[in-house]
């Protein structure tokens, strides 16, 4: 698990990601907390789940875990559908695997 992500501009202002860098950021700074790290774990042995689900699986409140459900969503590390009042989210490892691979390209690109 992370524990801390940094990610700044270089002094030419290009970022690490070269114009990802927003996406970079809100991506890594989701993945800094433990409980959205958590969250995330939950899905390596379901494929979707409803925020029940997810919620019932913690000891939080239902809106604190509906605020990290948000957060990771808008990271887009988490894809979510409606089907009647339920929401399902899954993940979204398309978008995860471009992004980690624009960053190791980047990496061995500039080192």
């Amino acid at each position: 698990m992370f524990k801390h992500v940094i990610i700044k501009k270089m002094n030419n202002n290009k970022c690490l990601c070269d114009g990802c860098c927003d996406g970079c950021m809100e991506f890594f700074s989701a993945f800094a907390d433990k409980t959205r790290q958590e969250i995330i774990m939950i899905f390596a042995k379901e494929r979707e789940l409803c925020a029940n689900e997810i919620a019932n699986k913690f000891t939080l409140s239902r809106p604190t875990i509906s605020h990290h459900l948000n957060l990771l969503k808008r990271a887009k590390i988490l894809n979510s559908r409606k089907d009647g009042k339920e929401i399902y989210y899954s993940v979204n490892k398309d978008y995860i695997k471009e992004l980690l691979i624009g960053v190791i390209r980047d990496i061995d690109n500039c080192c």
